[in-house]
């Protein structure tokens, strides 16, 4: 399996933590083997801003913003948006890729008061999209689960505070999760983006062609 060096364009602060866990993390291959992830990519954490279009779509905004990225970095490169879609919206898929934006703007508090949304089942939905300087991929990870009625202490990333995952069972939010002793780890073994993640993997490790531009 031959390592490939991947951009990660990103201005969060927490993804170079969270990358760091998930390289240890293993995907299934095309073969059904277990891998792991850090094998195959070798992530390098870019901060150049990217163009993030206003989309509900998430998938969309990703494309965009993929393009952007690579446009700045001419390397193979990843990007990543995520955002929750209330079940009951899920055709629409809202608030999607408003989901920032709205938090950005009303905290969270006021982003469960104005949308009335506290208590509700949701979909916590991350896009992935890797441009080689050919073409754009996305790939797709979901987590199902219910938002809290009010937010929560812990590791206060994005809606960490708001989002309980189905997968645990006392029904802690991501950010009560993340806050205990390997707590991060426990978090992303079950979150979207890891998903995301994975798949993007299993792609790449089918892909026995060299990219456009490849700094390994």
């Amino acid at each position: 399996m031959k390592k490939r060096s991947i951009f990660y364009a990103t201005r969060s602060k927490f993804k170079d933590e969270e990358l760091s866990i998930i390289s240890k993390l293993d995907f299934v291959n095309e073969f059904g083997e277990n891998c792991r992830i850090g094998d195959l990519i070798d992530f390098h954490v870019s901060d150049i801003p990217t163009e993030e279009p206003l989309e509900i779509d998430l998938e969309q905004m990703v494309r965009h913003k993929a393009r952007s990225a690579y446009k700045r970095i001419l390397a193979p490169c990843i990007v990543e948006h995520a955002g929750l879609i209330l079940e009951k919206n899920e055709c629409s898929g809202f608030p999607g890729g408003l989901t920032q934006p709205m938090w950005d703007a009303l905290g969270p508090d006021g982003f469960l008061d104005r949308i009335g949304c506290g208590g509700e089942r949701a979909i916590a939905r991350a896009v992935v999209g890797y441009c080689d300087g050919m073409s754009i991929h996305t790939f797709i990870g979901e987590t199902k689960g219910q938002l809290a009625k009010h937010p929560t202490k812990g590791r206060g990333f994005y809606w960490d505070v708001i989002f309980k995952p189905d997968d645990d069972q006392p029904g802690k939010t991501y950010a009560e999760i993340a806050d205990e002793d390997g707590g991060l780890k426990a978090k992303l073994e079950i979150s979207q983006s890891t998903k995301a993640i994975r798949n993007f993997a299993k792609f790449l490790s089918a892909q026995s062609g060299d990219f456009l531009f490849n700094i390994a």
